[in-house]
């Protein structure tokens, strides 16, 4: 049991280290192992592994889910070993299974996923609400041949879409608290 509270009382002292930002509460080497955490984290057939390892799926039957190849799999099964949410247990019998990080991770976004999926819907949809307006004005600066760069159309989008959103997503995550 202890195994799996030290994950959560360091990825707390993380947080809180990253909430307060006193130099006296964080140090350089505590943000470079948690963010190789997040970094195992950062592919979806990595999570898919992750969340497969956790109900028992063999390889295959994650692989065939994931439309992947067993081989190409590969490379992901060594990120999440390198970055200690994946291991080999040696007594078990299992190929691979999940460290008390990877359990960490994995419970976390179980627990989070109708909130996390909610949040991540309203997102998209304030973002097609101000791509079809941006879009709408674009081609009447276009008409008007108003030079404007590409970067700056989607600098735009990317900051309304957050001002339209904000709110909505933030109430969202605040139910769930």
């Amino acid at each position: 049991m202890e195994d799996k509270q030290l994950p959560k009382r360091l990825f707390r002292q993380f947080l809180i280290a990253l909430e307060t930002m006193e130099p006296e509460r964080w140090d350089k080497n505590d943000f470079e192992a948690v963010s190789a955490l997040f970094q195992g984290l950062a592919h979806e057939v990595r999570l898919a592994l992750l969340l497969g390892i956790y109900q028992d799926k063999s390889l295959n039957e994650i692989a065939e889910f994931i439309d992947i190849t067993r081989g190409a799999m590969q490379d992901h099964i060594e990120k999440l070993v390198a970055t200690d949410l994946l291991y080999r247990p040696e007594e078990s019998g299992k190929t691979y299974d999940l460290t008390p990080f990877g359990e960490f991770f994995v419970q976390f976004l179980l627990e989070n996923e109708e909130t996390l999926v909610d949040a991540i819907d309203h997102l998209k949809m304030e973002k097609e609400k101000v791509q079809e307006a941006v879009d709408e004005v674009r081609s009447q600066v276009d008409e008007a041949d108003v030079p404007v760069s590409e970067k700056d159309w989607e600098r735009k989008v990317h900051s309304k879409k957050w001002q339209q959103a904000w709110d909505g997503i933030e109430e969202i995550l605040e139910d769930e608290r």
